[in-house]
């Protein structure tokens, strides 16, 4: 029987891609070590900073080294692949047009998620890079489902990159009550849902105290998502095997 293969595009950041497999392995349905999802790791912090070139073109450009890692998945045997990074999917199609083997696309199984728990014309808050919310790619996924995206205060931007950049990127104390005073100031401003949408705050998501039912992290999205693509396979797999 072959287990399907996950191949991990890591390092942006490296503690945002130990958490993604933690939550793989958390989620996964297994009762033994054997159970579990076989993964191939690229660990490669030295992919250049994503927001740095979205917001300024003539800084180093992350996706060659990004197709070179997807590809070294690939050849390695990876059947499918996952980038625990929102903001890298600005390069989401070039990366995909360099293998032939999927990429799991964070963004849109994130919007299709919300839209499911959510009514068509919800208005959904993103707390995200500036990158990522520069880019207008996850404006773009919730237009097409009828939704409106709200995004934080210049003063409320400043303090999530403080936390992004400062504290969890540079491995230092952050303080998790600013990630959920800024989720609630944007949920009582009106959206029905809000996203955490960069993997270095989801890493200050898993330690809250309270997880707010409207708050939905990206990350951890993507995990289910990946938990359902092996499932799926598996079971497959154990059928013909029948």
């Amino acid at each position: 029987m072959h287990k399907p293969v996950l191949g991990i595009i890591g390092g942006v950041g490296p503690l945002a891609t130990a958490y993604f497999m933690q939550l793989l392995i958390q989620k996964t349905e297994a009762h033994t070590d054997q159970e579990n999802m076989p993964m191939i790791v690229f660990n490669d912090p030295q992919i250049p900073d994503r927001t740095s070139y979205i917001l300024d073109n003539a800084e180093p450009d992350p996706l060659p080294e990004l197709v070179k890692v997807a590809q070294w998945l690939q050849n390695a045997g990876a059947d499918f692949l996952a980038i625990p990074c929102n903001t890298a999917h600005y390069f989401y199609d070039s990366i995909s047009e360099s293998v032939s083997i999927p990429l799991v696309n964070i963004l849109q199984e994130t919007a299709d998620v919300i839209a499911k728990k959510t009514n068509k014309h919800a208005t959904v808050g993103l707390m995200a890079t500036r990158g990522t919310i520069a880019s207008n790619l996850y404006q773009g996924y919730f237009a097409q489902l009828g939704m409106d995206v709200k995004i934080p205060t210049e003063a409320e931007q400043d303090l999530l990159m403080g936390l992004i950049y400062d504290c969890v990127k540079a491995n230092r104390p952050y303080d998790e009550n600013v990630l959920l005073n800024i989720a609630h100031n944007m949920h009582d401003k009106g959206c029905d849902t809000v996203i955490i949408g960069c993997t270095e705050l989801s890493v200050i998501y898993q330690n809250l105290a309270q997880k707010p039912a409207w708050l939905i992290d990206a990350l951890d999205v993507l995990a289910e998502t990946c938990c359902m693509i092996y499932k799926l396979a598996r079971d497959e797999d154990n059928a013909c095997d029948m």
